[in-house]
C-alpha cells in the first residue's frame, strides 16, 4: 500500500510529526518516572507516559492547521514548542516524583526538547524535514500575513 496515494503530503507531515513527538515526550516521561531504572517500568507507567505524550502533541496538531505551522520546519522551534507542551502535559497528568511540585515536569520538558533536537539530526529527522518542506510548499497551508 502506497502511503503517498492514500494520505496527502500535508497530512503525512502531521501524522509523522505528531507520532514521533508523542513518542519523544512519552519516552522521556517514562524514563523520569522510574528515575532511570528501565526494568521498573510497568504498564501503569506506560499508560501515564502515553497520556503525557498525547496531551503534549494535541497543541502541536492544532498549531499545524494555522499559519504558525511553518515553525515546525525549524528543528529548534519545533523542539522548543514540544518541550513547552510536554512540560504542561506532564504537570497536568501526574505529580512529581522529585522534590518540588513541577521539577519532574520541567525535567520532562527539557528532556523532550533535547531528545527532539537529537532526533532531528537522524535519518528520520531528515525525512520529517522533507515532509515539512512539501507541507509548507503545497500552497494549501495558511501563510503568514
Amino acid at each position: 500500500m502506497d502511503l503517498n496515494k492514500l494520505v496527502h503530503a500535508r497530512h503525512q507531515f502531521r501524522l509523522v510529526l505528531c507520532g514521533h513527538k508523542a513518542v519523544e515526550a512519552g519516552a522521556v516521561c517514562a524514563l523520569l518516572m522510574v528515575q532511570g531504572h528501565l526494568g521498573m517500568i510497568t504498564m501503569t507507567h506506560v499508560e501515564i507516559a502515553s497520556k503525557t505524550g498525547v496531551l503534549a502533541v494535541a497543541p502541536v496538531l492544532g498549531v499545524s492547521f494555522t499559519k504558525y505551522a511553518r515553525h515546525f520546519a525549524n528543528r529548534w522551534m519545533s523542539s522548543a514548542l514540544v518541550g513547552v507542551f510536554t512540560f504542561l502535559a506532564d504537570a497536568m497528568v501526574h505529580e512529581s516524583h522529585y522534590g518540588g511540585e513541577y521539577t519532574e515536569a520541567a525535567l520532562t520538558g527539557l528532556g523532550a526538547f533535547v531528545f527532539s533536537v537529537i532526533v532531528s539530526y537522524t535519518p528520520l529527522g531528515k525525512k520529517i524535514d522533507r515532509l515539512a518542506e512539501e507541507f509548507l510548499h503545497t500552497g494549501e497551508t495558511p501563510q503568514a500575513a
